[in-house]
């Protein structure tokens, strides 16, 4: 097993170079990063930057943002082994450096919470840092791991094809001893309900099944703790190596404050630990707001309950004004997502010459057929009650399903750069309501 005191810089005359390394969809990527890992771990090869094979957009992007392949710009730091472009949800993406020391604690410190005797699934794309830590974790413990077919989109994520990786991987822990562990976001763990007792046998199968990238809804938990599942809810980012607080509970060696105190009010999450990032490629202005005293200043508001647990309550750069009353749409989003006849909700906002920003939702129902008009009368009654009239949203958008990025999370840039198109056609009709066939329909 690579440890952290096995680990370190390698003497270089020239600096250290920063290759690019292709990540495209299913088994191939999967084993291109993973060939590349080792090398740059131990300090043998180059720094990686991990590639997927999506959209030039994307692709130009991620490369914009980290420059990899380009002597002109060496890697900052001979320490560094990974950079990760973050999602890019709301805007572009951000070159994260990783050195070996802080990705190796963060394995390690999962190892002693969970055990490091694993074999993981690996379903998450290997070019974000939630499936690359799966591989991370894999190299410092020395353990194997399987590949779902659906992995990087190679195919679409179905409860079928996982439960048969499942029980390929189930069979192979029983045989050798290890425990069998997975990382999955929301999204698919709701596919695998729905399917029935194909889905959650498969999750039944598992020692730890890690949910995160995106907020898990407090009643799929209850489901899943109903079914027996083994849920681990996973806080982190990229920043800070992947997850580094699960079930609210920090790793070893992670300090959580909110705001400039560590009570119990709410306030700004800010981070230290040996697994935080060594700042963002080629953007010391960035680091110079981001990494303050030795601490990375979240975007995320929390609590600590009486038992010292961590609950994330919402991102402070989703408060709007709406005729001068601040509304976090993280709340609204909240209480939507709540109501029974949804299966998915995002809400933005929308700027007005008179209110300053209102508010809009992006719906997918469980059922097409729903009465729309009375749906969105109790949501609005529902936020009203419980947080103020100003936080309804006066206009709704239902598709088939939201878009989501390669990472689990919701692809708000998308909606963003749509709404205005809603809006209008939801005026012209006097309607607040409007149904969006695809993503891309501008009708």
């Amino acid at each position: 097993m690579a440890t952290s005191d096995t680990l370190g810089v390698i003497p270089r005359s020239q600096p250290r170079g920063l290759a690019s390394v292709h990540v495209p969809a299913g088994m191939a990527g999967v084993l291109n990063l993973s060939e590349a890992l080792g090398p740059a771990m131990t300090g043998t090869g180059p720094a990686i930057v991990p590639i997927p094979a999506g959209s030039s957009q994307i692709v130009d992007s991620i490369i914009e943002a980290t420059k990899p392949d380009n002597p002109l710009h060496p890697i900052e730091s001979d320490s560094i082994a990974l950079v990760v472009a973050t999602s890019g949800s709301t805007g572009t993406p951000r070159g994260v450096l990783l050195s070996t020391q802080a990705l190796t604690a963060s394995a390690e410190a999962f190892g002693r919470r969970f055990g490091t005797n694993s074999r993981w699934v690996v379903t998450l794309p290997v070019h974000r840092i939630s499936g690359i830590m799966v591989l991370v974790r894999s190299w410092v413990y020395g353990s194997p791991y399987e590949v779902d077919p659906s992995v990087g989109g190679n195919r679409p994520f179905d409860a079928t094809t996982f439960a048969s990786t499942t029980k390929r991987a189930a069979r192979r822990c029983a045989a050798d001893g290890r425990s069998l562990m997975v990382s999955l976001v929301p999204t698919q763990i709701m596919r695998l309900l729905e399917s029935g007792q194909v889905g959650i046998e498969a999750l039944q199968a598992y020692d730890v099944v890690l949910s995160g990238a995106a907020a898990t809804p407090q009643p799929l938990l209850n489901t899943l703790r109903e079914y027996g599942v083994k849920v681990v809810v996973s806080y982190g980012m990229s920043e800070t190596s992947g997850g580094c607080v699960f079930d609210g509970q920090p790793l070893d060696g992670v300090n959580i404050a909110l705001g400039s105190q560590q009570g119990a009010e709410p306030g700004r999450i800010s981070i230290s630990g040996p697994v935080m990032s060594a700042g963002y490629r080629l953007r010391p202005d960035l680091d110079a707001v981001t990494f303050v005293d030795g601490r990375l200043m979240t975007h995320d508001v929390g609590r600590l309950d009486g038992a010292g647990l961590l609950h994330v309550l919402g991102r402070l750069d989703d408060v709007v004004t709406v005729g001068g009353v601040n509304v976090a749409l993280s709340a609204v989003e909240s209480i939507v997502r709540h109501h029974p006849l949804i299966e998915d909700v995002a809400v933005i906002d929308v700027s007005d010459m008179t209110w300053g920003s209102l508010p809009m939702a992006y719906i997918a129902l469980r059922d097409p057929h729903t009465n729309r008009q009375e749906l969105e009368q109790e949501i609005r009654t529902a936020i009203e009650q419980r947080i103020g009239r100003a936080a309804t949203p006066r206009f709704f958008a239902y598709m088939d399903r939201l878009p989501m990025l390669d990472s689990g999370k919701t692809d708000r840039l998308t909606l963003r750069l749509r709404a205005s198109k809603d809006v209008e056609r939801s005026r012209a009709t006097n309607n607040p309501s409007v149904w969006v066939a695809s993503i891309s329909d501008s009708a």
